[in-house]
């Protein structure tokens, strides 16, 4: 069985194993005494936390993980040492029957009254080059603090349809004594082994993925109110995605409380701020759009999309008081202008243009806006007393959170509140018809600038998540690697704007 194949198995165990020479990096040498081994466990889903965010979950999905290499520290703050060492995957062991990965080297070390240990997984070189060269004294502090990179500098996705995505400890909270005199067999024991200890492991990004209904019937026709009647007025012919505003900065090792770091953390988009302060968030990923899969969606099979993917979305997690219960008051914290978003292009074709019928392909056209008809000029559906919308070459766009609270909004709880996004988590977005039209641009890219003679876009950075102003609707699901699952369907009766 090939390696990257035997990550996929549940909930990994990898006995850690040394490097071939010409792999291996220079390590600071130490008066080590001893030997330890460390076992790693790997992601098997979300745990239950305090952030409000866990919305609707849904099980668990494993991944297609791919470890590339494993970096170990051992510090001994009471003599002021820092052991370490990498393992490239070419020198791990087969796994066993139990999915762990029998290490044939262990780890040198330094005895001493307390050991702390902390693990990275396909780690970033420079993220790596600053671990090591930190001291005992202030590695634990390093190593909560902040790294400045964006998602695709942490996690890619490979050819061979596996990804390799930088983990670190869930938690500072794994520690041994390291005997002096432990040989490396007794480090190695399958059944007592000495100086040993299991460190849980989490992805430090989000993942997002997007699946639209296979287009049979009418569930790809687009709809619109004429004369108080249900009328199609467009066939959606393709569907792509990416995500957009991500962070540009992580918690090496994540916050027990899932903060990210500032300035987004404390952000909140005010008055005509946000055209300087956008800089804060990567958009980098809407320079990569993906054809949406067909799939007729089954919140008990959510699984099947994501190993069929051909491509990976990453995001650096985006949140904000994270240790405000009370939505009603989180509300205010989040904004269109700070929240991490699916952006969705549909290519679309009229039904009828200038009161014909057409059947050509995609075209740019102009939407009325009091009569929801096409023109195929600016100036003849102005000429019948409105305002137009141009939609270049047929491309409408939607914006879509990543991890709405609910999608029942009432006046008294206009939802969603609140979307935030935490690492170590899947946010899947399902469309399941297309009933209304959508926007020809998306404030939310600073690159995407809104037409002046278009009537006013509806989205506003400052606004809140859930406004008066609604113009779509979807069918969503959310998953981590562990599985949330929403459902809203594109309409005026609004369950996004």
């Amino acid at each position: 069985m090939r390696l990257n194949k035997l990550f996929m198995i549940g909930a990994i165990a990898l006995g850690l194993v040394a490097c071939n020479a010409n792999d291996q990096p220079e390590v600071a040498q130490h008066e080590t005494n001893s030997y330890a081994s460390i076992t790693v466990k790997f992601p098997k889903g979300a745990t239950v936390r305090a952030l409000p965010g866990d919305y609707n979950p849904n099980g668990t999905w494993t991944g297609r993980d791919a470890i590339e290499t494993v970096t170990v520290f051992l510090v001994n703050t009471g003599k002021g040492v820092v052991d370490y060492n990498s393992f490239n995957k070419s020198s791990f062991s087969a796994l066993d029957d139990n999915g762990v990965l029998t290490p044939n080297l262990a780890l040198k070390a330094t005895a001493g009254e307390s050991i702390r240990v902390y693990t990275v997984i396909n780690g970033n070189t420079d993220i790596l080059a600053t671990l090591k060269a930190t001291s005992a004294a202030n590695f634990a502090t390093v190593f909560a603090g902040e790294a400045a990179k964006v998602a695709s500098e942490v996690a890619k996705y490979n050819a061979d349809k596996t990804e390799t995505i930088m983990m670190t400890n869930d938690k500072d909270d794994y520690a041994m004594t390291v005997v002096a005199g432990v040989t490396e067999a007794d480090a190695l024991d399958v059944v007592n082994p000495k100086n040993h200890v299991q460190v849980n492991v989490e992805r430090v990004v989000s993942r997002a993925m997007l699946t639209v209904e296979p287009a049979t019937g009418d569930n790809w026709t687009v709809k619109a109110r004429i004369a108080g009647v249900e009328t199609a007025i467009a066939t959606v012919t393709g569907v792509t995605y990416a995500v957009g505003q991500s962070n540009k900065k992580f918690y090496i090792m994540k916050k027990a409380d899932y903060a990210t770091p500032d300035p987004v953390y404390t952000y909140v988009p005010a008055a005509a701020d946000w055209a300087t302060n956008n800089t804060y968030f990567d958009y980098s990923g809407l320079g990569s759009f993906t054809a949406a899969q067909q799939w007729a969606y089954d919140a008990a099979d959510v699984k099947t999309p994501l190993a069929a993917e051909t491509t990976s979305k990453f995001v650096l997690p985006v949140n904000h008081v994270v240790t405000e219960a009370d939505l009603t008051v989180a509300r205010a914290a989040y904004k269109k202008g700070n929240t991490t978003y699916f952006e969705v292009r549909a290519t679309f074709v009229p039904l009828q243009i200038d009161g014909e019928s057409y059947s050509g392909a995609a075209e740019t056209v102009y939407l009325g806006a009091n009569d929801n008809k096409f023109y195929s000029t600016r100036a003849l559906a102005e000429a019948q007393g409105q305002k137009a919308t141009e939609f270049k070459d047929g491309v409408m766009k939607y914006v879509l959170w990543l991890n709405p609270n609910s999608l029942v909004a009432t006046v008294a709880e206009p939802n969603p509140m609140v979307s935030p996004t935490v690492r170590n988590q899947v946010y899947h977005a399902h469309i399941d018809a297309f009933l209304r039209m959508g926007l020809p641009n998306n404030p939310l890219d600073p690159n995407d600038s809104n037409d002046p003679n278009n009537p006013d876009n509806p989205i506003d950075p400052t606004d809140p998540l859930k406004t008066e102003v609604t113009y779509l609707s979807v069918s969503v699901k959310v998953l981590p690697w562990t599985i949330h699952t929403y459902k809203y369907s594109l309409t005026d009766g609004g369950t996004m704007y």
